[in-house]
């Protein structure tokens, strides 16, 4: 009898051990700029990208809509590259963008960039309202002077 109690509780331990070992392991996962935002966005019918440019004065607010097709997939493969982590915060930054991606004149996707290490996205109509937005740590792949070639 007090083997089979060590056996029932060797194998809970081993259980615990596995569930925690899951969600440590699922917590620290990455992924694409393209499973994360992509999804809803037809990139062939990306007609406009709107981007806002503000620095810690938000009276010095600069914004462009880009439309050529030769920047618009600059934008979009810049954006391919990031590798991003699920984050329940974002930290503030001086330096940010609001990004709109439009298809069919009709909003699709906006983003905010907070410096250099946080993405903010934000699915319009999206299926599911409360996944509709959605903040990111950036792990690798933001390139911050593609973004500021566009206001010089």
């Amino acid at each position: 009898m007090k083997i089979q109690k060590k056996y029932v509780l060797s194998f809970m331990i081993l259980l615990v051990v596995i569930f925690v070992a899951g969600v440590i392991f699922t917590s620290k996962m990455t992924i694409s700029f393209k499973e994360a935002a992509l999804g809803q966005v037809n990139l062939g019918e990306i007609d406009t990208i709107e981007i806002i440019k503000s620095d810690d004065n938000s009276a010095n607010e600069k914004k462009i809509t880009v439309s050529d097709s030769k920047s618009i997939n600059q934008i979009i493969n810049m954006f391919s590259q990031l590798q991003l982590k699920k984050s329940n915060s974002s930290t503030p930054s001086p330096d940010l963008y609001w990004i709109t991606i439009r298809s069919k004149q009709e909003r699709k996707l906006g983003l905010t960039i907070l410096g250099e290490k946080n993405l903010v996205v934000y699915k319009y109509n999206s299926a599911v309202p409360k996944n509709s937005v959605v903040s990111y740590e950036i792990i690798s792949g933001y390139n911050g002077k593609l973004m500021q070639k566009f206001f010089k």
